[in-house]
């Protein structure tokens, strides 16, 4: 792998999300991800830096940063 590429799986983690959550966000169309690769007979998604810090963006814009959970209602 060349240096400042990712794989998914390395890229939920660097945001801090699970790789599934960031699967999620791709099929739900939250997130513009890369265009998929293939290797072998795997396709993978390579995420560069700048992709990285738009996931970042883009979490902090879904969960809302440091707003937590909102109080149940009585």
């Amino acid at each position: 792998m060349s240096p400042g590429l990712y794989t998914t799986s390395e890229a939920a983690d660097a945001v801090g999300v699970t790789r599934q959550t960031l699967q999620n966000w791709i099929a739900a169309k939250k997130i513009r991800p890369p265009k998929a690769t293939v290797l072998g007979n795997v396709t993978v998604r390579m995420w560069t830096a700048k992709d990285v810090e738009s996931l970042r963006l883009a979490k902090e814009k879904l969960y809302g940063r440091g707003s937590g959970r909102k109080p149940k209602r009585k």
